[in-house]
């Protein structure tokens, strides 16, 4: 299954109509350099290293995982769709009540930032008394969906889930963000590159409702009495003739920059 990429008109009456939800952080000139706004990939891109490059949204339980060998201007445009997609759908609906439009308004965004869905696949959860680890579900659903890519997915992941494991300011900061009372959602975004250079990832989303927690940070290993989870993930593919098309609109309505909508881990 896959979706229509949008025409030049149809882009920009959806671009003009956007009013993005505003976030509390340092301003940012819109009119700064574009290659200003994502530095902390970049430089960790001169790096000899062989892990992923991991950055986490500071206000939204969002975490985006690169490949080494993913071309930065394809980072940039991976960082800067979710940092829209993010902030539009949030001005449309609270997520909390309204989950499903949430998501929607989110592939809509998505979809004119140039990022075309291959595949889904949807599960939903329910258990009790049972010891887990969310990184496990995590892998499992994304094995589930990315079909022959699924490998190189995986193994981004493993090493996305070890940087934020070593990293204590960044497990904390997505807990908070990711707990609203009794219920937790996250989304996770593994990024990685073709053979021919195309820009693949997985959307991941989950949603989940749990009692009388027991264990260690929320994403590694804890007991529940019991687990209501829904999850989603879906395969899509950058377009980056559409990205740059519209690239211009993104900025015109990002008014920060996704350097500081998201934390770099340092490589």
């Amino acid at each position: 299954m896959s979706i229509l990429l949008p025409g030049a008109d149809e882009s920009r009456r959806f671009f003009d109509s956007v009013r993005l939800a505003p976030v509390a952080l340092a301003d940012f000139s819109a009119d700064a350099p574009k290659n200003a706004r994502f530095t902390k990939a970049a430089d960790s891109a001169t790096q000899s290293v062989s892990k992923a490059d991991v950055l986490l949204a500071n206000e939204h339980p969002a975490i985006i995982g690169f490949t080494d060998n993913l071309d930065e201007d394809k980072k940039q445009a991976a960082a800067d769709s979710i940092h829209f997609a993010e902030r539009y759908a949030t001005s449309q609906f609270n997520k909390n009540v309204h989950p499903v439009q949430w998501h929607a308004h989110y592939a809509t965004a998505m979809r004119h930032c140039g990022w075309t869905m291959t595949s889904s696949k949807y599960q939903e959860l329910t258990t009790s008394q049972t010891s887990l680890t969310m990184d496990a579900i995590v892998l499992n659903i994304i094995q589930a969906v990315a079909g022959r890519n699924a490998p190189a997915m995986l193994q981004l992941l493993s090493d996305v889930f070890g940087r934020l494991q070593s990293d204590e300011k960044l497990v904390s900061l997505f807990d908070k963000n990711s707990q609203k009372g009794a219920d937790k959602d996250f989304r996770i975004v593994p990024c990685i590159q073709s053979a021919t250079g195309t820009a693949i990832t997985a959307f991941l989303a989950v949603d989940c409702s749990l009692s009388s927690r027991q264990g260690g940070a929320w994403f590694w290993k804890w007991k529940v009495s019991r687990l209501r989870m829904k999850r989603v993930a879906t395969m899509v593919e950058l377009n980056m003739g559409l990205h740059d098309r519209n690239r211009d609109m993104i900025y015109q309505k990002l008014d920060k920059s996704s350097e500081d909508f998201f934390n770099g881990v340092s490589l």
